[in-house]
């Protein structure tokens, strides 16, 4: 699938979300891919069942939604979606200046977010990309402060990151400082989209972004902005994954070690 189809299939699942119940191929078509300036006819059915991927379920009644069969995260399970902003790409170099992590579990959501003092200057060009000044970490925390208070959100959750790699350089040694071992399950968003969308030759949270047709994103390098925007795309994956056949996140793909 191109990501044009990309967009049209999740336009499909928004109009269902909307209406709440199940609609026919016939009427579901019509009402979404039809357009006043083509013939109606058979094209839009032949078009509707090429975009149904994973997240529809096929039934008696019509085309609905497996969101409505199942939870994510399941119920009992725990997920935290985590971005951190930095003053730069090393780890070793450079300091995180921003946390944010939203917690889900048995329907509730929790949100922590969080400047941080970095100790050095942030330089123009971070300024520039995040919107966060030296005037604005001032009189914020440290990092390990911050950790300190993020510990407990962290708790038995399975961690879903937008490139991994990336936020857990920056986190596991400043964690290990505070004699703190970061083992949870850790999902890219990444690396599912691999899986979900071959389609894309980019899948940078923009990228993803714009697949799922979900407009200028709020908050764009900011935490906690890039943390709503990953978690809003790790929804819509897991449906297109699991296609009616519930698991826990973290084992939705294959396992990779971060």
């Amino acid at each position: 699938m191109s990501p044009t189809h990309y967009r049209l299939s999740t336009r499909l699942a928004r109009h269902l979300r909307s209406t709440g119940s199940q609609l026919s191929e016939h009427t579901l078509a019509e009402q979404v891919l039809a357009s006043p300036g083509l013939p109606k006819g058979a094209w839009t059915s032949e078009l509707l069942r090429d975009l149904l991927d994973g997240r529809f379920e096929r039934g008696e009644a019509g085309i609905g939604l497996w969101e409505w069969k199942y939870s994510f995260p399941a119920q009992g399970e725990a997920i935290v979606v985590l971005d951190v902003e930095t003053t730069g790409l090393s780890p070793d170099q450079n300091e995180i200046i921003e946390l944010a992590l939203v917690r889900l579990e048995n329907g509730q959501r929790t949100v922590f977010e969080r400047l941080v003092n970095p100790g050095v200057p942030i330089p123009p060009f971070i300024s520039r990309l995040t919107g966060i000044r030296n005037e604005d970490v001032h009189g914020a925390a440290d990092i390990y402060t911050v950790l300190r208070e993020a510990l407990p959100m962290l708790e038995g959750a399975t961690l879903v990151i937008q490139n991994a790699s990336f936020d857990l350089g920056f986190l596991r040694p400043r964690l290990r400082w505070l004699g703190y071992r970061l083992e949870n399950p850790v999902v890219d968003t990444i690396h599912w989209a691999r899986k979900a969308l071959p389609g894309l030759s980019k899948r940078g949270l923009d990228s993803l972004a714009w697949a799922f047709d979900l407009g200028p994103i709020t908050g764009r390098h900011r935490a906690l902005g890039d943390v709503e925007t990953t978690l809003q795309v790790a929804y819509e994956m897991y449906y297109m994954l699991t296609a009616g056949k519930p698991c826990p996140v973290s084992q939705v793909v294959a396992a990779r070690a971060f």
